[in-house]
């Protein structure tokens, strides 16, 4: 039987029986992992696979992976993640959690979070409110202020930026799925320009100290506004893209909502984080992040396509074609101080 059906079905039949009668266990699959969720309890592991970026083959790289995304995760979700399991190849043959046998595999065991209170659905729902956002900024500026400030070579910092500049065009310029690839240059060409106009300004906020190590996927699904809020789902397989300006992440937050209806949110919280963190970021290299941020989704919705993945190729081009005019407009913004309003798209 194929290894990971057999754990599937192990966990599957392990999570019905310890939970209330009539349960049922949701399987959701992404490119690294499967995660388990059964009533209040989610069970994830991590595929045995080998990526540019990352290599899970090894029974101890899984582990440490594991161990990795508990450790950080508690940083902003503490009473989410409450351990790492190792799973067993017991005597008899058989998968189980106690006794003598090879570990074979490792899980992450967390607690189930209510879906109506997550970002993204309150979001779909018109139920995000002023209050919310304040509560988020809250959270957002006590982290920021306590995560360390890592020593980073600027020059180094700067060149990965190019790097990831250059996977843009590699993506953007050559593929040919459909997408508006006129605009698609365009974008890329004024990034250049402005990557080279911004340099001096990301270096000194290196310098100054003001990246932090934080949560490297700020996405509205992976906040949820329970009490306390919390904050999940942190990027734990590549520390360098942790390592970042709070700036750049609120940028990105802010363009994930804006594709949700919210198009304040970005604004609404650059405001609130300007007036709370010390050395704020400029309106100008806010949009610039945006603008960067939007191309770089821009081409990870393209790789969907390219890599065989995605089953209808129309959400995806959709996908890469509003971040690449999300990209232009962020651009517009990089020679203006306006940062936008910020009322639109929240309740009272």
């Amino acid at each position: 039987m194929n290894r990971i059906r057999e754990e599937l079905d192990f966990l599957s039949t392990y999570l019905v029986s310890s939970a209330p009668a009539g349960s049922s266990v949701t399987i959701r699959e992404t490119h690294m992992s499967f995660v388990l969720i059964c009533d209040q309890r989610v069970l994830k592991f991590k595929k045995p696979v080998r990526m540019p970026f990352v290599d899970f083959t090894s029974v101890r790289a899984r582990e440490n992976n594991c161990r990795e995304e508990v450790r950080l995760n508690r940083r902003l979700a503490p009473d989410v993640y409450k351990r790492v399991i190792p799973l067993r190849r017991l005597d008899d043959g058989q998968l189980g959690f106690g006794g003598r046998g090879e570990v074979i595999d490792w899980l992450v065991e967390m607690r189930r979070l209510p879906e109506e209170c997550l970002m993204d659905v309150m979001l779909r729902e018109k139920r995000l409110t002023r209050r919310h956002i304040q509560r988020l900024a809250d959270r957002l500026t006590e982290f920021y202020r306590s995560a360390p400030s890592p020593h980073l070579d600027e020059d180094q910092h700067f060149r990965a930026l190019e790097h990831q500049q250059d996977l843009n065009r590699q993506v953007l310029e050559h593929a040919d799925h459909g997408f508006d690839r006129s605009a698609a240059r365009h974008a890329l060409d004024r990034l250049d320009t402005q990557l080279a106009v911004f340099r001096p300004a990301i270096i000194e906020r290196i310098v100054e100290g003001r990246f932090v190590e934080g949560h490297g996927d700020l996405r509205p699904e992976h906040v949820c506004f329970t009490e306390p809020l919390v904050i999940f789902d942190c990027l734990e397989f590549d520390p360098t893209l942790r390592m970042l300006d709070p700036f750049d992440e609120i940028a990105f937050l802010g363009m994930e909502c804006r594709f949700l209806g919210a198009s304040n949110i970005a604004a609404t919280m650059f405001r609130q984080l300007t007036a709370r963190l010390e050395g704020p970021a400029s309106p100008q290299l806010f949009a610039f992040y945006g603008a960067f941020r939007a191309a770089m989704r821009a081409r990870m919705a393209l790789s969907h396509l390219l890599d065989g993945s995605a089953k209808d190729a129309g959400p995806w081009i959709d996908k890469t074609d509003r971040n690449i005019r999300l990209a232009l407009e962020r651009l517009e913004q990089t020679g203006t101080a306006q940062s936008g309003p910020i009322t639109q798209g929240l309740s009272p």
